[in-house]
């Protein structure tokens, strides 16, 4: 008997039994709660049996970057980031049930089950589909952190359309591998640098619970007219793209998904890594450790460029003004234009940023709340 006909008997006969056997009506109630206890740990292990008996390792890549090596005039320094983990379905399906009873919304097990995995540590992978093999470990993490060299013929000889070289991760032994992007960054033009959330992605980060739905359940949200005016930058500038994030790598697969359905230009991503030392999802996405992690990134593409200029693009709703004005205070001559999203009515929020960025000139930086406040022409003089 099903625990739905057993539900059903119990109903209809309820008032019978009640009057005429009350001893064995809570007898069957009783039964009927640890039925749907049992059903309900049955349905879980059931979801993700599949996995437990055969569970599945992968291994992913986040678009990096190459720049010229500065002390050589025929080498590019090429920059290769990803994780290799292996999933855990059993603890996904439970923080996925745990998060429902949290945001009282269905959420993307897929999503989910990548903040349950584990890293795959001190695990040989080897790049190839170059003109050499190159072999790294990962770090106690799972997390691939390396560089390597190719001369500029080599480099013209794998360059793709977009100004990137595809290349391919392999782990040995193993029937794992995984395609890699690098998008090169050269001493002269321009380089559009953008936050993802709040910025090009609705995340709600200042509300704990909305920062959960937006990010574990339905699709990403853009916003308005983003794309647009970045597709608009990118031919009239010739410009590449960088997105720069205090969201965790394990969500790149979707945020790629995100960037191809509203076509967003393709670039590198600067993430940080999620781990289980971190104290939970909420702290690690609140956490200010973001902020060094933003700063090197950005140092690392003025340090490793002569003459390019940048473009620096983020929200008012953590720290990106204070990021971008030290930055800027460093390299004024290289930061072209400083872009900060906020709400319109926000008079609060433009004194704030009126306080922060007092040394930039009034003409380098603006307020922006979708992709329409933004101007076309950022009369940019390339060097």
């Amino acid at each position: 008997m099903t625990y739905q006909r057993l539900r059903d008997i119990l109903c209809d006969n309820m008032s019978t039994y009640f009057h005429e056997r009350p001893q064995f009506t809570l007898y069957l109630l009783s039964i009927m709660r640890d039925i749907r206890r049992i059903l309900f740990i049955f349905l879980a292990i059931s979801n993700a049996i599949d996995g437990f008996l055969f569970k599945r390792k992968g291994l992913l890549l986040v678009p990096s970057v190459a720049f010229r090596d500065l002390s050589s005039t025929s080498n590019w320094i090429l920059y290769n980031q990803g994780w290799f983990y292996e999933e855990n379905p059993i603890q996904a399906v439970f923080m996925e049930k745990t998060l429902e009873l949290i945001v009282r919304k269905d959420l993307d097990r897929n999503r989910v089950k990548m903040f349950t995995a584990e890293g795959e540590k001190r695990k040989d992978i080897c790049i190839d589909g170059l003109n050499r093999e190159v072999c790294t470990r990962t770090d106690d993490d799972g997390c691939v952190k390396n560089t390597f060299t190719i001369t500029n013929q080599e480099m013209e000889l794998f360059r793709q359309p977009g100004g990137k070289i595809l290349f391919q991760v392999t782990v040995p032994y193993k029937n794992i591998q995984t395609i890699g992007e690098i998008y090169l960054c050269d001493d002269d033009g321009i380089t559009f640098i953008s936050d993802i959330d709040d910025t090009i992605k609705i995340t709600q980060v200042t509300s704990s619970i909305e920062t959960l739905v937006n990010t574990f359940s339905g699709q990403f949200k853009a916003v308005p007219g983003m794309a647009d005016i970045y597709r608009h930058w990118q031919r009239t500038y010739n410009a590449t793209f960088a997105y720069l994030t205090a969201s965790p790598d394990q969500l790149y697969p979707f945020l790629r998904e995100f960037f191809d359905r509203e076509q967003f230009p393709s670039g590198s991503a600067h993430m940080r890594h999620f781990t289980w030392l971190d104290a939970n999802f909420i702290a690690f996405f609140m956490s200010s450790n973001y902020i060094k992690k933003k700063t090197e990134t950005l140092h690392m593409f003025l340090q490793n460029t002569r003459r390019r200029s940048f473009v620096l693009i983020g929200d008012i709703f953590q720290k990106d003004p204070d990021i971008y004005a030290s930055i800027y205070a460093q390299y004024p001559d290289r930061i072209a234009r400083v872009f900060i999203r906020k709400y319109k009515d926000d008079d609060q929020g433009q004194q704030k940023l009126e306080k922060i960025f007092k040394d930039i000139p009034r003409t380098k930086w603006t307020t922006f709340e979708t992709g329409d406040d933004l101007p076309k022409d950022i009369q940019l003089k390339l060097k």
